[in-house]
């Protein structure tokens, strides 16, 4: 471990907000991205903390870390503007002439799937979104903006709750650098509004969501009203999306840990719920939801819930496994019924370093 890094313990979950984003800071390496990354692209797997070349690149990760890279230059040492020109490149290698996204690309740089709409191409219109927001050259901005231009009219046909989650966060992105600018407000409205509909179709007085299922990386969902509120001040869409998320929260905590819905069957309304297997990007989503909804309310409820769901990296799971790995920087891909998922894949990794960077620049210490 370096020597400027310090592991994080349970017992400073007890800090103030602030304390423990300084120390989480500490904690942080981004030295396994940088790990999985080579001449290409960002690595899909890994065997323990070694790449698995075999398993080749995907969208959805190189879309994740164009995102964390976009917003990570201030706070830790890492070739942003060679790695954002790397990972771009490989997006419009991925992005098909007509906007839609191939998500799989094998070792040998042969695209490995059929163009489609699915989660890969709503993240990849965020981490386009995340670099036109970023303070890089003017070069890898209109690049990054040529690519959100061709995939968002495939997200607005899209009927995916994460697809169009994802998009949200990148037009919100995107309007921070290029603010009121109407058809970005118009799509952003849009979709909040079928966020609104699906919530008031699915909503029950015991089930507070926007499908009937729970599954994978939740979170996004209220994020996406919570962004849309920001952007357009519509109270409507900050109620849902508090009430959503308070609610998402209450049926992923179990004695008083975060236990999050497990892969093995996810969460069917009216069935019972999945425990494993447990992904990390259930509780990273979390950390930046709940860091977003307290930026928003100053409400101490949002506190708590970052601090549990931090608290499931770092051992407060139900296997009371430590699920972060300063040594390597990794993170582990989950916590199953027999224990922890020892490979250190990208999804898992840049859940925690964008969920982890997320709280730092929102709680910084003074």
């Amino acid at each position: 471990m370096d020597g400027d890094s310090v592991m994080m313990t349970i017992s400073d979950l007890q800090r103030s907000i602030t304390d423990l984003s300084a120390i989480l800071h500490q904690s942080v390496k981004v030295d396994h991205l940088l790990t999985l990354t080579d001449h290409n692209a960002v690595l899909q797997h890994a065997k323990f903390s070694v790449p698995a070349r075999t398993e080749g690149y995907t969208v959805d990760d190189n879309a994740r870390a164009l995102v964390f890279l976009s917003r990570a230059q201030e706070r830790w040492k890492i070739p942003t503007l060679e790695l954002q020109r790397k990972l771009l490149s490989f997006m419009l290698q991925m992005q098909h002439q007509d906007g839609r996204f191939h998500n799989v690309m094998n070792f040998s740089q042969e695209i490995a799937d059929e163009a489609s709409v699915g989660d890969h191409l709503g993240r990849a219109i965020w981490s386009a979104g995340a670099v036109i927001n970023s303070p890089g050259p003017k070069g890898i901005r209109d690049c990054a903006r040529t690519i959100f231009d061709k995939a968002l009219p495939w997200a607005i046909r899209s009927t995916s709750p994460r697809t169009r989650a994802y998009a949200c966060l990148g037009i919100y992105e995107r309007l921070n650098a290029e603010p009121n600018e109407p058809n970005l407000l118009s799509n952003l409205r849009s979709f909040a509004d079928s966020f609104v509909a699906a919530y008031c179709q699915n909503q029950t007085c015991d089930w507070s969501w926007f499908e009937n299922i729970l599954t994978y990386d939740n979170p996004r969902l209220s994020e996406a009203l919570l962004v849309a509120y920001k952007s357009l001040r519509d109270e409507e869409y900050r109620n849902i999306a508090e009430e959503s998320l308070l609610f998402l929260t209450k049926i992923q905590t179990v004695d008083e840990i975060f236990v999050p819905i497990g892969n093995r069957g996810w969460y069917v309304k009216g069935k019972s719920r999945a425990t494993y297997d447990q992904q990390p990007i259930e509780p990273g989503g979390m950390i930046e939801a709940a860091t977003l909804a307290y930026s928003i309310t100053g409400s101490k409820e949002y506190e708590e819930i970052i601090r549990k769901a931090l608290g499931w990296f770092i051992g407060l799971n139900s296997k009371s496994v430590r699920v972060y790995d300063e040594s390597s920087g990794g993170c582990f891909d989950g916590v199953t019924e027999e224990g922890l998922n020892e490979n250190q894949g990208s999804e898992s990794t840049l859940a925690f370093l964008l969920a982890s960077e997320s709280l730092i620049r929102n709680f910084p210490r003074d």
